[in-house]
């Protein structure tokens, strides 16, 4: 079946170029336009107000502007490319983006924040170039725009697989996007769409958890990302390790645009424009898997359906308020069976069907407060569901029917009481229902009389293990509020300090988090960063109503230190070295960890009695696009390890990868206007062989190489005699590693612009030297053991025809 699947994606691989091919060779015939436009705001990020007389240059040009009264500014006849923009103003840090794509005949759009810097007769003018930091933040952070995330090699264009270029941030593995910061579990990851909170934003998303195969937000939606790593602000909460803060794009406010795409993630279409006579705007997005209309034809199962569907809408009431409308919405589904898996060797026989579900809804208002900051306030919804099934020898053998729900309301009001000083108030209130029903079959485990040869002569019970089930249908309710400050005593000095409580009643208990950075700037170009924090994170809905019992269950606790410094050794180039130490405890565990009887079942039941740390050094040094070249490198030592409840000894937590290695590199070819380019796309050759060919308008090229240490596992017993294998008390867990991970992986960006309209694809090769990486070991019951690898040699094509 792999082997069908395999020579069906390359097929679809090679029709999708020759289609490209087509298209190009009809276009290549048009006349090209030669200019477009500029067009943007600036705001304060404090504030949210217009800036006024900023001003703005296109680097490596003599083109320019201001900004009017409304913060606006336009910048018109820009030859169409790629260009680097400077953003100055008096008082506030300058800001250059990267990456500023120019279409011919289109205008493009951009909403700039900048940050408020002290200037002192005596003191350092602090310039953030190329690397504007997370709001709020003072160590552990990437701020990542829509370019970033579109050419980052590996990625497929996936918002999470992204993040993966940091040192803190590992995944479960290729077949998931799940992020796992600092020796931390799956689940521990906030997600936030536009102040939404979206507990696991993904297709197939695996319940309690933060990942699955594909991100269900449109890329192309994603203005930038602040991403957490941890000791992160006092407005965020209820997780235990990271943050990843999604900020969406307006919509175009002239004209209507459109984008038609396929790619890993699937096929769609989007579309944006004015609303109201440019008093707002709408964006519109669906996609839909289209692997599945191909391989279903050809009988093949196990074939994966999903799509999703987004909007924003944005509406402004007057000068100073504006509403705004989120939505998303997913559905995915896949089945199949192990009849002609020729690894299954014994007789049982398994048929299994994944259904699941998302619906988002966030209606937000924004009141501006003149200088003196501003209130927002947020009413959303959140739903989840499951509906997972599975058949053992036609009988049924597990099922899971769950729902989850939060609806929440909260404000946040931001006050500069002055221009050294910030303070963020907010509260929080979220109404949760969830409906879980989950079930499975009990078993029995034998004990079996052999003869010498290992054939079976007779078997007796050993010990019969009843059915699980739980269901629960309840309402309750989660609160929440928090303060944070910042202060500026001096040019060289920033104070940042917050305080957050969290009660969920349906445990009945909460948690106080203070948080505390400190950043002191030593020259205008490198800081010392120090910050401290607690995280709680409350238990998860399958968790506390998996046995009765279970309402008992605590916030899971993080203490972090962070300590650490950055260096900006040019406007293009910034490294930061971190130390970091993340204390555990109260982590749920089964009750069947705290025996060391290898025959012990949790039934379900937990309690909070897990503990560990995590701790490690890190290494970032990234180059943005300049010129031609960027690259990224990154590097984490780090131990992570868990304490065994049984005799009270360290063991190796899941993700103690030890070494984490990637580096990224890419260089930038403008082809458009050089002279051997324009002739060649005149020659017929090139008309008909374009597609295999490196060339375009825009050209980048890149590549990826990751390194990760073996990944601990525990080698259980096979005993014979009953036929499994066990988990003995003299069994130590995590013992044992896989070999180390390593892949490299290569893409190709091509851009091809045409009067009013532009076509870009991409190429991203995965594991291109087809490694042989170990996922896991499955242990059989006849004693074999068989590997599961991840993913090979991979090719993805993707396609955007920008109209």
């Amino acid at each position: 079946m792999k082997q069908k699947y395999k020579e069906t994606y390359f097929k679809t691989v090679f029709w999708v170029c020759i289609i490209l091919q087509v298209i190009l060779y009809a276009e290549s015939k048009q006349e090209k336009a030669a200019f477009g436009q500029l067009k943007g705001k600036l705001i304060d990020q404090s504030t949210r107000q217009p800036l006024i007389s900023a001003d703005i240059i296109i680097e490596g040009s003599n083109l320019g502007a201001a900004t009017d009264t409304s913060g606006q500014y336009v910048i018109m006849n820009v030859p169409s490319g790629i260009y680097n923009v400077r953003f100055m103003m008096m008082g506030y840090e300058s800001r250059i983006v990267n990456q500023v794509i120019v279409n011919p005949g289109r205008t493009t759009w951009q909403q700039i924040e900048m940050k408020t810097t002290i200037i002192e007769g005596q003191g350092v003018t602090v310039t953030a170039g190329y690397f504007p930091s997370a709001r709020d933040a003072i160590v552990s952070s990437r701020s990542v725009d829509f370019q970033e995330i579109q050419s980052d090699p590996g990625s497929a264009e996936d918002i999470q697989r992204v993040m993966q270029a940091l040192p803190a941030v590992v995944s479960s593995g290729d077949g998931s996007n799940e992020i796992i910061v600092r020796g931390g579990m799956p689940g521990e990851n906030l997600f936030l769409m536009d102040d939404i909170e979206i507990p696991n934003p993904n297709h197939f998303a695996d319940q309690g958890t933060s990942g699955g195969p594909i991100n269900m937000i449109d890329s192309k939606f994603v203005r930038k990302i602040d991403f957490y790593a941890g000791a992160f602000p006092a407005r965020y909460g209820d997780k235990a390790s990271s943050v990843m803060d999604i900020s969406l794009r307006e919509g175009d406010r002239e004209q209507f645009t459109g984008h038609a795409y396929m790619s890993m993630a699937g096929a769609g279409l989007s579309a944006e424009g004015p609303l109201f006579n440019g008093k707002g705007s709408y964006l519109i997005s669906g996609r839909r898997s289209y692997i599945d209309l191909i391989l279903s034809n050809i009988g093949m199962e196990e074939v994966p359906h999903y799509y999703s569907f987004q909007t924003k809408w944005v509406y402004d009431i007057g000068k100073n308020n504006k509403l705004i409308l989120n939505t998303l919405y997913g559905s995915d589904d896949i089945e199949g069976d192990d009849g002609d898996n020729p690894d299954n060797v014994s007789d049982d026989y398994y048929i299994w069907k994944f259904n699941s579900g998302q619906q988002v809804y966030g209606l937000g208002w924004r009141c501006l407060l003149g200088k003196t900051g501003y209130l927002k306030t947020l009413l959303s919804q959140v739903k989840a569901e499951w509906d997972i099934w599975e058949t053992k020898n036609e009988l049924p053998n597990y099922k899971n029917r769950s729902m989850e729900t939060e609806r929440t309301l909260k404000s946040e009001l931001v006050i500069l009481p002055s221009s050294r000083a910030e303070l963020q108030l907010g509260i929080q209130v979220k109404d949760v229902h969830f409906n879980i029903t989950q079930w499975m079959q009990g078993d029995t485990l034998f004990v079996h009389e052999l003869d010498p040869s290992g054939a079976i002569l007779s078997k007796e019970i050993h010990h019969e293990y009843d059915s699980f089930s739980q269901q629960k249908h309840d309402n309750d309710y989660k609160a929440a509020a928090y303060f944070h400050g910042k202060w500026h005593p001096s040019s060289k000095w920033t104070i940042s300090a917050g305080l957050r409580g969290d009660y969920f009643h349906f445990i009945g208990d909460g948690a106080i988090d203070p948080r505390l950075g400190l950043s002191y700037h030593v020259t205008p170009v490198t800081s010392v960063n120090l910050a401290v924090g607690q995280q709680s994170q409350t238990p998860g809905y399958a968790e506390i109503t998996a046995h009765p019992l279970n309402t008992d269950l605590d916030y899971k606790r993080t203490r972090q230190v962070v300590f650490g410094m950055a260096h900006l050794f040019r406007e293009d180039i910034r490294g930061t070295v971190e130390l970091f130490y993340k204390g555990y405890d109260k982590v749920p565990i089964g009750t069947a960890e705290l025996t060391p009887d290898p025959f012990d079942v949790s039934s379900g039941r937990g309690v909070s009695k897990g503990e560990g740390f995590a701790k490690g050094i890190e290494l970032f040094l990234q180059k943005k696009p300049t010129g031609s070249t960027h690259f990224t490198v990154s590097y984490a030592y780090s131990i992570s390890k868990g304490k065994d409840p049984r005799n009270g000894h360290y063991f190796n937590w899941d993700y103690d990868y030890r070494h984490v290695l990637t580096a990224i590199g890419g260089i930038q070819l403008h082809l458009k206007d050089k002279k051997w380019y324009q002739k060649l796309e005149k020659t017929l050759i090139y008309k008909f062989t374009g597609w295999l060919l490196p060339f375009g308008d825009e050209v980048e090229i890149s590549c990826r190489w990751r390194y990760l240490g073996g990944r601990p596992y525990t080698r259980p017993n096979y005993h014979q005699e009953y036929q499994t294998w066990l988990l003995d008390e003299n069994v130590t867990v995590n013992a044992h590693r896989l070999p180390a991970y390593h892949r490299l992986d290569l893409r190709l960006d091509r851009r091809f612009m045409f009067k009013g309209w532009n076509i870009v694809t991409y190429l991203d090769i995965m594991n291109i030297y087809n490694q042989k990486n170990i996922w896991m070991y499955n242990y059989k019951s006849n004693g074999g053991v068989e590997t599961y690898n991840q993913f090979s040699f991979l090719p993805v094509v993707g396609i955007t025809v920008e109209f």
